[in-house]
């Protein structure tokens, strides 16, 4: 049965490397106790490009385990560049959401779509405000899925 984990944390980070190993290390933990088959990132910030650097870290140790980009809409750069995501990435989804949703609203509701079809969402949130808090607030509401935040760690 698949399992999948999604992935939001804010845009800037500091302390990069000390939050990559404490990423790291729970994403091993997640495929060794066979929580997770599936990794779903997105591609808008500092966390998404750490979580999209772990990924691919675990999958040199496990290449069963699967992952995938996850996109509110196409853009130009994502069809330049799909060749060389699809070597990171097994595959590319656009997110299942309204299609006259608000620009400014449609990576809030890509999150959205990733939680409702995860069941762990591992993230990096510190305050209460922007994209990956209301993204954790949207998660801790729901009770089919377990939330780690490596921040309070």
């Amino acid at each position: 049965m698949k399992k999948i984990c999604c992935f939001a944390g804010h845009s800037d980070l500091a302390d990069t490397e000390e939050i990559y190993t404490r990423l790291l290390s729970t994403l091993e933990n997640l495929v060794s106790e066979g929580s997770v088959t599936e990794f779903w990132v997105g591609n808008y910030g500092a966390f998404d490009r750490l979580s999209a650097r772990a990924v691919r870290e675990i999958k040199m140790k496990h290449p069963e385990i699967k992952s995938a980009l996850v996109v509110p809409y196409l853009t130009s750069g994502i069809n330049e560049y799909r060749d060389e995501l699809q070597k990171d990435f097994d595959d590319i989804i656009i997110a299942d959401i309204p299609p006259k949703t608000p620009k400014k609203l449609q990576i809030i509701k890509c999150n959205q779509y990733m939680v409702k079809s995860s069941q762990i969402l591992v993230c990096y949130v510190k305050h209460s405000f922007g994209g990956a808090a209301k993204t954790l607030e949207y998660a801790e509401k729901r009770k089919d899925i377990t939330v780690i935040n490596l921040a309070l760690e």
